[in-house]
């Protein structure tokens, strides 16, 4: 075979590998599996090349075209609740692609990072759908529901954390960070419910302008503070008590350096598949 021959199917190799790496191209993807797989004189003939080696063969081929069977394996959110059908499927897309980030199945690597940025991706199209249906794409009203969900007393005057301004036009241009924060009020839950979406979006905005690090130096010094007889009593932290003293946002940057170097995937998803009942059940 000529070079220039050789030089054409490796550039057909690389395009096709990108076909088949992009979430929106599922149907492709299975096709390819389904010749790689299911082609019998395929396999025999890697079984009459390689001998022995067939298995390992073919696990290197599994391997190289990134093939999902740990993703196919696990069960889905159920995005049936989602009407529109280019949403439900952006959803599933979107959920398949956070699973190859944990399995390490897209480009072959583990990557926390990448797992929140396509959580975030769910988290953000559920949120909007249910404040669009819930108040009937009506964005005064889903304004209010924000605000309302975004406010608190002290010292006897209300302090508003959100306020819609003239760029508000559509409730995708309202923070994520502020639209679940209000689905404390609005499904009845406590921070503990928000706290890994909160942290998913995050992960995201710090990823998206280049400043997410994780920060050993913080969690070694807070949390030898936080931990001791200070501020921990009964097994448990006074954390308001130690927001006082620290100050609140370097309390705060210490949970989520926590929380992001415990890296956990199934809690993530736990979150996600709980704000998909939630919304479920309040619509």
């Amino acid at each position: 075979m000529g070079k220039d021959k050789k030089r054409q199917l490796t550039q057909l190799l690389a395009f096709v590998k990108d076909l088949y790496e992009h979430p929106d191209n599922k149907e492709f993807a299975a096709g390819i599996r389904a010749i790689v797989l299911n082609d019998k004189d395929f396999v025999e003939s890697v079984r009459r090349d390689v001998g022995e080696g067939a298995p390992d063969a073919i696990r290197k081929i599994e391997s190289y075209l990134s093939l999902d069977y740990d993703i196919d394996s696990r069960s889905f959110p159920d995005y049936a609740l989602v009407a529109d059908e280019t949403v439900r499927e952006r959803l599933q897309a979107d959920y398949r692609e956070m699973l190859r980030f944990m399995f390490g199945t897209r480009n072959h690597r583990i990557d926390f990072p990448e797992f929140c940025r396509y959580a975030t991706l769910q988290v953000e199209l559920l949120v909007n759908y249910y404040y669009e249906r819930k108040y009937n794409s009506d964005l005064e009203r889903i304004k209010q529901a924000v605000v309302d969900g975004n406010k608190s007393v002290r010292d006897g005057e209300t302090v508003y954390y959100f306020k819609p301004n003239e760029k508000t036009k559509d409730v995708a241009d309202i923070g994520l960070k502020f639209k679940i924060q209000a689905l404390q009020l609005q499904f009845g839950w406590q921070y503990t419910d928000i706290g890994g979406l909160l942290n998913v979006t995050e992960v995201r905005n710090r990823q998206s302008h280049r400043s997410l690090r994780r920060d050993p130096d913080l969690i070694e010094e807070i949390g030898a503070k936080i931990n001791g007889p200070e501020f921990k009593a009964g097994g448990r932290i006074d954390g308001e008590k130690a927001k006082a003293s620290l100050g609140a946002k370097k309390v705060a940057e210490y949970w989520f350096q926590v929380w992001l170097d415990r890296q956990n995937y199934d809690g993530v998803i736990s979150d996600i598949a709980r704000l998909c009942a939630a919304v479920a059940a309040n619509l």
